[in-house]
């Protein structure tokens, strides 16, 4: 969607839009020198809204917030491409990786004790 979509979308003034691309909070594609935002914008731009606004989030705590989350969804995106790969193998290697994992986590868990 367009710049003025969004913005009705995400009920921000431009100059909000601004200051939050420039502090990396919404990355927009660039596309024929626009910026071009996708629904998970919104989301996102509504929730940077409700960190400042409802929750009373600081910037640096807004940007350590975000960033924390892009982690988690990185984590998760490369978590499903394991299972994928591991779901590819043959029925003995997935048993012994699901065995493998399991060890790990007790070894990992005493270790936190």
């Amino acid at each position: 969607m367009e710049t003025h979509e969004f913005l009705q979308h995400a009920r921000l003034e431009s100059e909000v839009l601004e200051n939050w691309i420039a502090a990396g909070w919404l990355m927009p594609r660039r596309e024929s020198g626009a910026n071009r935002f996708a629904e998970i914008d919104v989301a996102r731009a509504q929730l940077i809204r409700d960190l400042r606004d409802g929750c009373g989030v600081n910037e640096e705590g807004v940007g350590v917030i975000l960033d924390l989350l892009d982690q988690v969804h990185g984590l998760r995106r490369v978590l499903r491409s394991v299972l994928s790969a591991v779901s590819a193998q043959p029925e003995e290697m997935r048993r012994t990786i699901v065995a493998e994992i399991s060890t790990l986590t007790a070894t990992i868990g005493r270790e936190q004790q």
